[in-house]
């Protein structure tokens, strides 16, 4: 799916109310967002949002150049109006802000400008944009000159209050990018507030393959184990390389879903394992070793509990423990892959 590839970048200058229209002691009196205009080319930047599904969303990874982290957020059509029909109800757009993206302290202002620039990203066969934020302040000498020129490109849109797009490269933009690409490591945060959020939603309308794809459960569960195997409690770093996977105990073949408590951190060896079915986990998260494994390396974990993530959303889902033990375990000896459920 092609989102946005048009379309350079998404510039629009932050306002009172969307940050939560700031009191006289400085604090909001509401939740702080990113209003998204909702002109076409602005929204064919972002994922396709439905307006049958009441308040459709999803979670969004976007690297704050400021901060130099890849941190997610919730993205959220409020459309109740339409997928309900009321008439007092909201047809909009929302980026919400959380402590993590604003660095634990009200880090957009009013007035401040905001670039997006999307990348499509591949992983695990799959394709997802990845969102690029840049932030000028007018507060910032060192932002001013770029300040004024974007400024200037909002005021002549055509989209009007407070949006622009651009469709040609900005050296400057792009020479803040290319110093974010070129670091080693860039650390992912899934903020609690968007683990609350997502929780909202779960169970309503909104499917699954919205809230997550590849990429999200890959970022999901790896920071839910804090990049560790669960069942080893380590794992091999190198600049970039790390020798962890997100496996699917209920495999996506076997429509599997992607949200994260589907999910373990596992390294190279144990996953390969894992989806042999020569081991499997338990209602009480102890490992079960097929009796033919047992004088393998694995026998040494026999019995065991796998290191559980800290927050349960991450917790291993029971029903998908079950589904793997049933279906997965030994697998080995009659065909060696996991095969499709539709074949």
């Amino acid at each position: 799916m092609d989102w946005g590839i048009h379309m350079e970048y998404y510039i629009k200058k932050l306002g009172h109310q969307e940050l939560g229209s700031i009191k006289e002691d400085g604090k909001p009196s509401r939740g702080r967002y990113i209003y998204i205009s909702k002109n076409k080319e602005v929204l064919n930047f972002f994922p396709p949002m439905s307006e049958k599904v009441v308040n459709d969303n999803v979670v969004l990874p976007i690297i704050s150049v400021e901060l130099k982290k890849k941190v997610y957020c919730n993205f959220v059509y409020h459309n109740d109006k339409i997928s309900r029909g009321l008439s007092n109800g909201r047809n909009e757009y929302r980026l919400y802000l959380n402590n993590d993206i604003e660095d634990h302290q009200l880090l957009f202002k009013e007035n401040d400008i905001i670039v997006f620039k999307s990348v499509q990203n591949e992983y695990d066969n799959e394709y997802s944009n990845l969102y690029y934020l840049l932030r000028l302040s007018q507060e910032n000498e060192e932002d001013n000159n770029t300040y004024k020129m974007l400024d200037k490109i909002i005021e002549e849109s055509k989209l009007k209050k407070g949006h622009a797009v651009v469709n040609e490269k900005i050296d400057f933009i792009e020479e803040k990018i290319n110093e974010i690409e070129l670091q080693v490591n860039i650390e992912i945060v899934v903020p609690t507030q968007v683990i609350e959020k997502t929780q909202e939603f779960i169970g309503t309308t909104t499917s699954i393959e919205n809230l997550f794809n590849s990429q999200s459960f890959r970022d999901f569960v790896m920071v839910g184990y804090g990049n560790k195997c669960a069942v080893t409690g380590k794992s091999i770093v190198w600049k970039k390389f790390i020798n962890l996977e997100a496996a699917h105990i209920m495999p996506k073949s076997h429509n599997g879903t992607y949200m994260p408590n589907n999910g373990l951190a596992l390294s190279r060896d144990i996953h390969w394992a894992f989806d042999k079915g020569f081991f499997t986990i338990n209602d009480d998260y102890t490992i079960k070793v097929h009796e033919e494994l047992l004088d393998t390396y694995l026998g040494e974990f026999e019995g065991k509990k796998i290191n559980l993530p800290e927050n349960p959303f991450f917790v291993p889902n029971k029903e998908s423990l079950r589904y793997h033990r049933e279906n997965i375990f030994g697998l080995f000896k009659y065909s060696g892959r996991i095969m499709s459920v539709n074949n």
